[in-house]
Formats: C-alpha cells, structure tokens, sequence
C-alpha cells in the first residue's frame, strides 16, 4: 500500500487486530512450550526490500492483488510462554501462480509479495494478505521470519490445513514437528489462518 491509503488500512489493521485475535487468546500463563521448527529461507526472500512492505499485502501501488483474500494472525511466545512484544515479523510468499515478486518474472501489478510487522504490547501480529499459489514440488505456504526484541530469531514457513500437497511436501515432511507448521483455520471473512510462533 502507498499514500493516504497506507495510513488509514494501517489504522483499520491497529485497531481491528486486538479484536480479531479474542480467538486466540489463552488464560493465565502458558508453560513450556516447544520452539517452532525452523524451516530454510528458501532462494526467493527479496535481494531488496520493497519500500512498500506493511501488513496488507493486498494492495501494492494502488492496484489490488488478484486472489482470496485472507488473515494470518498469531502470537509470539518464548518457551516459557511469555509474550514477546516488539519482534519483528517478516512474510513473504508466491502470487496465485505460484511466482514471487522479485525473481524477475511478471507478477500481478497489485502484488505486494512481502511485508513485516512488529509484535504488538500483546505479542500479537496480524497480516491481510492473498492466498499463495502452488507452484512443482512444493504444497501451499508462506515464508516467515522472527526476530525477538530480545535477540532470538527464527526462520520457517507456515502451511494451511487440509491441503493434498501438505502429504508430498518433503520439506514438511522432514520437519521435526510438522504439526506445529500447519496453521489453525477460522473462519471468516476472511478465512484467518492462526499461526503461534515460540522462539527458543
């Protein structure tokens, strides 16, 4: 998003986001929690980060993405099961095609491709994004990376449930807990994808 446009959807994102995560909240303190799996980069994080790179992902240079608009919502934990506020929170994923904006192929004008955020004072994030594309040898996912105000960081990829590639994916299925990468559905509108990130 650019403009005018970016200041009010960045004040609908603030003040729907604590209303929008009620649904996944947990009552008193959470307790040894197992650290998400890393998971690799992968070749298509962007040689350069775009100036636009906010948490809605569904318009880019005032043109809409074409696709399913969703939500990826969470929190970040440490494995003690505090709440870290201030991490910063970096997504990236392919178009309905299955291409990524920064490999030199032609991707949708409204395709933003990547965007970040930081944790707020609850350790919550939130997201608006489109529904990747599926591209050969991989199942439906999106890029994540942590990094902790207090210095850890992480690597992996979110998966959606249900999806008849998450089976033949090797690279969930090598990971040491697959489960904890397959996100939880709510339903919408949009479809929100709840995906809790615990760094070690």
């Amino acid at each position: 998003m650019s403009g005018t446009r970016v200041d009010r959807g960045r004040r609908r994102l603030a003040l729907g986001a604590p209303a929008l995560l009620l649904g996944a909240t947990v009552s008193g303190p959470v307790s040894a929690l197992t650290t998400t799996p890393k998971q690799s980069e992968g070749p298509f994080y962007p040689r350069n980060i775009p100036s636009d790179s906010d948490a809605d992902l569904t318009v880019f240079n005032n043109k809409r993405a074409p696709g399913e608009v969703i939500e990826m919502v969470g929190r970040l934990f440490t494995t003690k099961g505090q709440l870290l506020p201030g991490g910063r929170i970096e997504i990236w994923h392919c178009d309905v095609n299955g291409v990524y904006a920064h490999v030199g192929r032609n991707t949708p004008p409204g395709f933003q491709g990547f965007g970040a955020v930081r944790t707020d004072s609850s350790g919550a994030y939130r997201f608006r994004t489109t529904l990747p594309g599926i591209y050969p040898g991989r199942t439906r996912h999106i890029h994540v990376k942590v990094r902790g105000a207090n210095g850890a960081a992480l690597t992996t990829q979110m998966y959606f449930p249900g999806e008849p590639g998450n089976e033949r994916d090797g690279l969930l299925r090598r990971a040491r807990n697959p489960a904890a990468l397959i996100a939880r559905n709510e339903p919408g509108p949009p479809p929100r994808y709840v995906f809790d990130i615990v760094l070690g």
